[in-house]
């Protein structure tokens, strides 16, 4: 037995029995095989503004102003405050100088747009992680809410057996590189984006879910979510909509 923690199986029993129109046949717990990547990034982080360093930012992109001067009469304050607001600027990296005038970074530029102050931090250590099929990454909810098991073993204090489905197929090589590259690369890691990686090797982990095999389509139960869980659905089910629990490799369903 280990200690680990997850939802017990009259819990999920209950949950099924609550829903309409829906007919259990059976109810099968399962560790899916995953991956997990401990890598050390620098992250961008968002935060709210102050006052001052807001409407310069502002008034630097969107007003055609970069001299000191200028800036303080046109936000009427006084010159040693801009100034002060300037080099605070300058040392996060949303401003620089060029011949005494200041010019946004392309930081500084984004977090105007975003209307949030971005902060970048170096040598932060993160885990990204994948899913053992199809080396997808894992939504940020499920990557931070869900239980994960560094050996395919699990047994709950009431006697549940959960069975490991094979083991994962090889990790791409490019999965972190493809993750930092989507546009919502935030859904997968959080409000801490990273925006430069040293990836360290890749290890196994295994997830507790709950397959429910009904008279119609099956659902899946996980921890992170209460009900069925979707996102488990569509990526363990794979996109033919077909799972065989007797094939011993997830990695044998690359599918499209």
């Amino acid at each position: 037995m280990t200690e680990a923690a997850h939802l017990p199986l009259r819990e999920v029993i209950r949950r099924v029995g609550a829903l309409p129109e829906v007919r259990p046949v059976r109810f099968v717990p399962l560790l899916l095989p995953m991956w997990a990547v401990e890598v050390r990034a620098t992250v961008r982080e968002a935060h709210a503004y102050d006052v001052l360093d807001r409407y310069l930012t502002r008034a630097l992109a969107e007003a055609g102003l970069s001299g000191i001067a200028e800036l303080a009469g046109f936000l009427g304050v006084e010159p040693v405050l801009v100034e002060r607001t300037a080099r605070f600027l300058e040392g996060i990296g949303h401003v620089r100088r060029r011949a005494g005038r200041l010019e946004l970074t392309v930081l500084g530029r984004r977090s105007v747009t975003d209307g949030r102050r971005y902060l970048l931090s170096a040598e932060r250590r993160m885990t990204l992680r994948f899913d053992g099929c199809r080396g997808e990454p894992v939504p940020f909810a499920h990557a931070t809410h869900a239980v994960w098991l560094a050996e395919p073993v699990l047994t709950l204090p009431d006697g549940t057996v959960f069975a490991p489905v094979g083991t994962p197929a090889e990790l791409p090589g490019d999965a972190v590189a493809r993750l930092l590259a989507r546009a919502d690369l935030a859904d997968f890691t959080g409000p801490a984006v990273p925006v430069d990686v040293a990836a360290s090797t890749p290890r196994a982990v295994w997830l507790p879910v709950y397959l429910v095999e009904c008279e119609d389509e099956p659902l899946v139960f996980g921890w992170a979510v209460d009900g069925p869980d979707p996102y488990l659905l569509r990526v363990y089910l794979g996109s033919a909509g077909e799972w065989d629990l007797n094939v011993s490799q997830c990695g044998d369903r690359h599918g499209p």
